[in-house]
């Protein structure tokens, strides 16, 4: 898996995210001391770093899609790009701030000082610096058992059918 799909996904999951986020009346603003914690516990946990660099990856691939038609502008896009990539990593602030809010609404302010302790501690570090690589190979390994398993129940399915008299 790239670092562009890695931050692609990541930024759905944060997206995902904000979709569940509780009812107007229970969102935390960014000016809130729970959500400057909440921020706390996102750059302790390694999630922070994530969306690091990920601005430079959506104008490149925007990029990448005007060459297709308009080859000869290449180096023109990679001015524009250059002047509007502070406007764009601006956003990724913000939703940094939108995702704090969420952790604010669904954790005390105990609870979320116990998570950012946690993840100061040793373990908490080591989680931090290997949660990626254990997660892309889970990934892998759910990939090989999806495709498994949807071979095995394709096959089961034709060979029981096979015996009612159906061959599909």
């Amino acid at each position: 898996m790239t670092l562009a799909v890695t931050l692609r996904r990541a930024a759905a999951a944060a997206g995902l995210a904000l979709a569940l986020v509780p009812a107007a009346g229970f969102a935390q603003q960014a000016g809130d001391p729970k959500v400057a914690l909440a921020r706390e516990v996102i750059a302790a946990s390694g999630a922070a770093a994530s969306f690091d660099g990920i601005a430079p990856i959506f104008l490149d691939e925007a990029k990448r899609t005007f060459l297709r038609t308009r080859p000869e502008l290449s180096k023109d896009f990679d001015e524009v790009i250059k002047t509007l990539l502070p406007e764009f990593e601006q956003r990724r602030d913000k939703l940094l701030d939108d995702v704090a809010s969420v952790y604010a609404a669904r954790f005390s302010e105990d609870e979320l000082k116990e998570i950012k302790a946690f993840y100061e501690t040793p373990t908490g570090k080591k989680l931090v610096t290997t949660l990626p690589s254990v997660l892309q190979e889970s990934y892998e390994k759910t990939n090989a058992w999806s495709r498994q398993m949807s071979q095995d129940v394709i096959k089961r399915l034709r060979e029981e059918m096979r015996k009612r008299g159906h061959e599909i």
